[in-house]
């Protein structure tokens, strides 16, 4: 009789672990559906109620603020540090809902150089902010439905300094250089229709004196 308890162990163990998945199968279904559910609500409470191919486009667009870092670029007269110039990165995130294939592009709008003890209050006005491959915007495919782009814009700064403010070598100091807008805007390729949006973000530099 012991041996025969014994046996019917593995099979209970068996049909445990069955019901288990059987569960999990029925749990995650229902999880899928309410997602979907939801995901279409969503769509119906933007307006895109029926047809996926007969909707406005919608554009979300945000970036973090950047630092260019240190001086790739000084220009001196007379010893005097007149100009610097600074590369770097603006990481942004822009979201675009579509009903067709189209094409994102990415433009710099407006730069608003701030008031500095580091910057030079004379030549404020033209300091200069750019993309640094030479290009008047960046562009990117869209898809129909949802699209997520992780844009790495990669900027310049043309920057004035106070020659007197910028710290020894190897005391590096960060300033705010300004305020940077941009455009987001994207193209339609069947109605030829356009939607913008814009975002903004603030760019710092480092200042130090040369090596």
């Amino acid at each position: 009789m012991e041996n025969k308890k014994t046996s019917r162990k593995p099979e209970r163990i068996a049909l445990i672990l069955i019901v288990i998945t059987l569960v999990a199968n029925v749990v995650l279904t229902g999880i899928n559906v309410y997602l979907t559910v939801q995901f279409n609500q969503n769509l119906t409470n933007l307006g895109f109620q029926g047809s996926m191919s007969n909707f406005t486009s919608v554009i979300i667009a945000r970036a973090d603020d950047s630092n260019l870092g240190k001086p790739a670029i000084y220009f001196s007269q007379e010893g005097v540090i007149e100009q610097t110039i600074h590369y770097g990165i603006l990481y942004a995130l822009v979201q675009v809902v579509t009903p067709h294939y189209g094409v994102l592009t990415i433009r710099l709008k407006n730069f608003y150089a701030t008031e500095s003890e580091y910057l030079s209050s004379e030549r404020r006005n033209e300091t200069k902010i750019s993309y640094s491959d030479g290009k008047e915007s960046q562009v990117y495919i869209l898809a129909p439905k949802l699209n997520q782009i992780g844009a790495q814009l990669p900027l310049k700064a043309q920057v004035y300094p106070k020659s007197e403010k910028i710290p020894p070598k190897g005391e590096p100091v960060k300033a705010l250089l300004g305020h940077l807008s941009l455009e987001a805007e994207s193209f339609d390729f069947e109605t030829r229709a356009r939607v913008t949006s814009e975002f903004s973000a603030e760019i710092f530099i480092e200042l130090e004196m040369l090596p």
